[in-house]
């Protein structure tokens, strides 16, 4: 028989910095106040799960405390956002005028922030987390409903590689604590084939 694994993508709660619409890579903030109520919301949506995996910086690691208190973490650096180098804590007021950021915000594969991380890397980093996941999925057969708390940046990459290109990827966006509710089916060949991806949040109104 098939199995169905519902796999719960989580973005961070609300910190000063997406309040100031900055670029926040590796800087490390903690979550706002203001958004602590709206991740009890998020919980409300989200059954009981086995397993809960978080990016390993403050903002990602409190979220997965706010929402699953019950639960031990797996904390790891692969599903840390991209490093925005020189750019951190900048807004796109601030660069807006500055070739280099123009030419990464339309070819964000030809170059990089200054002293940032280039794109290639980052997926590379964030596949070699999702083939970890899927090997250990594989020897856990009992695990049936996982969260992952992790970046925009990293939600949308997922998003990209687990639906394939039909979608621009800058259209898979996940507001803080909101993010998206997959079901994936692994079948007898142990390959994984999604089956549908939703908005958790989509529900609050249904």
């Amino acid at each position: 028989m098939d199995r169905v694994v519902d796999f719960y993508l989580i973005r961070h709660g609300l910190t000063e910095g997406n309040i100031r619409k900055q670029y926040i890579g590796w800087s490390d903030l903690p979550l706002h106040p203001d958004g602590v109520e709206a991740l009890h919301i998020t919980r409300s949506l989200i059954p009981n799960v086995d397993m809960v995996w978080t990016s390993d910086l403050v903002r990602c690691v409190d979220t997965a405390a706010q929402l699953f208190p019950e639960k031990k973490a797996r904390r790891t650096q692969l599903l840390r956002e991209i490093h925005f180098g020189d750019w951190e804590k900048h807004t796109y007021e601030d660069l807006k005028n500055n070739a280099l950021y123009r030419k990464w915000v339309s070819e964000p594969a030809s170059t990089a922030p200054p002293r940032g991380e280039r794109y290639q890397v980052f997926q590379s980093r964030v596949e070699h987390w999702l083939f970890r996941f899927f090997s250990e999925l594989e020897e856990h057969q009992d695990r049936k409903n996982i969260a992952v708390i992790t970046h925009g940046g990293v939600i949308r990459e997922l998003m990209r590689w687990l639906y394939g290109d039909s979608k621009p990827i800058w259209k898979w966006n996940a507001h803080p604590g909101g993010g998206y509710h997959l079901q994936m089916k692994q079948g007898r060949d142990q390959t994984w084939t999604l089956l549908q991806a939703e908005l958790i949040t989509v529900k609050v109104n249904g």
